[in-house]
């Protein structure tokens, strides 16, 4: 479903690469990527999001090597596949709700599907919002939109990145839940990025969540650890 071997990223005028750590997600988990900032989680997320190419080591996104697709089948991979929820999360101002969740499926070239677009406002308890416009909405309601948003075409890859920035602690927890129920309701493997304790605390009593720490503490050559039913796994290569 989610793994690599080998992984490395540099960036032009970087004096030293991204390296990750080998990691394989177990099955029917879920993946918090944890670590501090300019530790190599936005990068990881880009990779997985196929925004960067592979440079070095192979990359397996749901069945697909990364590094073996092209521009073109790259990009209707990203289409059929991929959900994201962007830190930034670009809702369009001009645009309503309901015509904002639309734009997914008419960049790919599609018609707009209002029926899945009542669905999922429903689903996230924000039907009422769908002829606002973005700067009517609340933080916490422009994040439902945008989660519901990277749901319309029904991805099998949720990507979170950083959903907790700018939400208080009562928030914080109400959107984990809303990602977690909406990964469980659509089957989608979920992948939260974060440096924030909340999240971390959050995820840990869960068994269907893994993790991989960047920047750890262990030594290359310990890669995962068991912790009951969960399993942790650590790099130390990542850098700034």
């Amino acid at each position: 479903m989610l793994g690599w071997q080998g992984l490395m990223h540099l960036y032009a005028g970087a004096d030293k690469p991204i390296r990750y750590a080998d990691f394989a997600l177990p099955a029917g988990q879920h993946l918090l990527l944890r670590g501090a900032s300019g530790s190599g989680k936005s990068t990881l997320l880009a990779l997985l999001a196929g925004l960067l190419r592979v440079q070095q080591g192979e990359l397996e996104v749901v069945g697909a090597e990364l590094a073996k697709l092209g521009p073109r089948a790259l990009d209707a991979w990203r289409g059929a596949t991929l959900g994201v929820v962007p830190q930034r999360l670009h809702l369009s101002e001009a645009l309503t709700v309901a015509e904002n969740l639309a734009l997914p499926a008419l960049a790919a070239g599609q018609g707009a599907d209002p029926a899945r677009a009542a669905e999922l406002l429903t689903a996230l308890d924000i039907a009422e919002l769908a002829a606002r416009r973005p700067h009517q909405l609340s933080v916490g309601q422009a994040q439902r939109v945008a989660l519901a948003r990277a749901l319309m075409r029904r991805p099998r890859l949720l990507l979170a990145d950083e959903p907790s920035a700018s939400l208080d602690d009562e928030h914080t927890l109400h959107m984990l839940a809303l990602l977690l129920d909406a990964a469980e309701r659509e089957g989608c493997t979920l992948v939260i990025a974060s440096h924030d304790g909340r999240v971390i605390e959050a995820l840990s009593a869960r068994d269907d969540v893994a993790e991989f720490v960047l920047r750890g503490k262990l030594p290359t050559g310990a890669p995962a650890l068991p912790t009951g039913n969960r399993t942790t796994y650590w790099s130390d290569e990542g850098t700034a």
